[in-house]
């Protein structure tokens, strides 16, 4: 307002001058661009926010007619859920990360037009997690009547961990997307069918993750209704990074089985080398304290062929008889309904799954000049915190924040 107060005064000055008959000359040259910034930012400039708010108008409301919305509103939240508003900080850091992670990487494999069309008109974050005690389950995120994506936990938002960025966030997003676009397009029904029966609406939280792989889910959640395993299977092949989503496949090859076990015989086991396929791995079996500390374990291992006391018997060539209950091969079911999910998305909106995936995944982990991933220590290298190819003296994540923080020499 101040600014169209002080245009409008230059003007009528510039009016009298002339009606005076004094008058200026003034050369055919082209001047350079202002040094100073000439677009009028309707926002107020004294407002502490004011950087963050500025850059949310330029890279979410006008390219996508989307409004990001961190200070937590509560017509638009959970109140029966004790939740808070995300810091100021944490909503900056997972603005800029949504623009380059998400919005950028459709935007490279789908179009401007794409997301104008599908994107969700609201983002809303909130700060806490959102907990659901009767389950025991938290809730990462919303997707309501195609409009709106809500986003928990932002407050612990961990820029270093970037499997963990994913789980809480972006395969969030994706996941919610992916609901978006089926109410658009449904999914074929062909999908429905290839894990008939096997799905739990109820318990779905008690099942390990090795377990619900055996069986052809790529999480636990997935198992929980079709419409979750449509869109846990596009997500999480979209974030998993190579190892990961190979580990993963290697696991659903085979069965698995949660027992009880002695935890002193167990120990022993694990410190004695004893094979893990054998003895598997301690999880939680569901107990806590009052504190919600974990107080009780059980073993999730392989199912192989045992004697009547446990202990694995073994082939002519001293290996281990590993054996198939359940007649699913849970890696050949997860490739077949991710085909069937890379053959819808390619159909209805003509994208590309798997350039997605690799677009999305060049974002966030370092790769070499032939654009293999860069591995060290077994482990893929986060972009993020690393040297940025555009300025080696900042990290990635500093030059994407310097996108808000230059807006900070325009407050008053």
């Amino acid at each position: 307002m101040k600014m169209k107060i002080k245009y409008r005064f230059f003007t009528i000055a510039a009016a009298a001058l002339l009606t005076l008959g004094v008058t200026t000359s003034c050369s055919d040259d082209e001047f350079d661009p202002s040094i100073f910034d000439t677009k009028e930012y309707p926002l107020d400039r004294s407002s502490v926010t004011f950087p963050l708010d500025t850059f949310c108008i330029e890279s979410f409301r006008e390219p996508y007619n989307l409004r990001y919305v961190y200070k937590m509103e509560d017509i638009g939240s959970d109140m029966q859920k004790n939740l808070v508003p995300a810091s100021y900080d944490k909503s900056k850091q997972l603005a800029v990360l949504a623009k380059y992670l998400w919005y950028q990487s459709y935007e490279v494999c789908a179009g401007q037009e794409f997301l104008k069309l599908y994107s969700p008109r609201i983002i809303h974050v909130i700060g806490s997690k959102s907990y659901n005690p009767v389950s025991g389950t938290e809730t990462l995120g919303e997707a309501e009547g195609g409009l709106k994506i809500t986003l928990y936990g932002a407050n612990e938002l961990d820029v270093n961990n970037i499997d963990k960025l994913n789980e809480n966030f972006f395969k969030t997003m994706h996941h919610e997307f992916g609901h978006i676009l089926a109410q658009n397009y449904t999914y074929p029904t062909s999908f429905s069918l290839i894990s008939q029966g096997l799905y739990n609406a109820v318990n779905w939280q008690d099942t390990q993750d090795s377990i619900a792989l055996a069986e052809g889910f790529v999480s636990p959640y997935a198992q929980s209704q079709i419409r979750e395993d449509w869109v846990e299977v596009l997500a999480n092949y979209i974030v998993k990074d190579t190892i990961t989503w190979t580990n993963m496949l290697n696991t659903a090859s085979f069965d698995w089985e949660e027992t009880e076990i002695d935890a002193s015989y167990y120990e022993r086991c694990v410190a004695l080398g004893a094979n893990r396929d054998s003895v598997g791995y301690y999880v939680s079996d569901g107990t806590k304290s009052s504190t919600g500390s974990v107080t009780g374990y059980n073993v999730v291992r392989k199912v192989i062929s045992r004697d009547a006391n446990g202990n694995p018997l073994l082939d002519e060539n001293g290996k281990m008889i590993y054996l198939e209950q359940d007649g699913v091969n849970g890696k050949e079911v997860i490739l077949q309904k991710l085909d069937l999910v890379r053959t819808w998305l390619k159909d209805n909106f003509n994208v590309d799954l798997d350039q997605l995936r690799r677009e999305v995944q060049n974002r966030e982990w370092v790769t070499d000049a032939d654009g293999n991933f860069v591995i060290e220590d077994g482990h893929l290298v986060n972009k993020l915190t690393a040297p940025s190819e555009e300025n080696p003296s900042k990290t990635l994540m500093e030059v994407l924040l310097d996108e808000v923080n230059k807006f900070e020499a325009l407050q008053q």
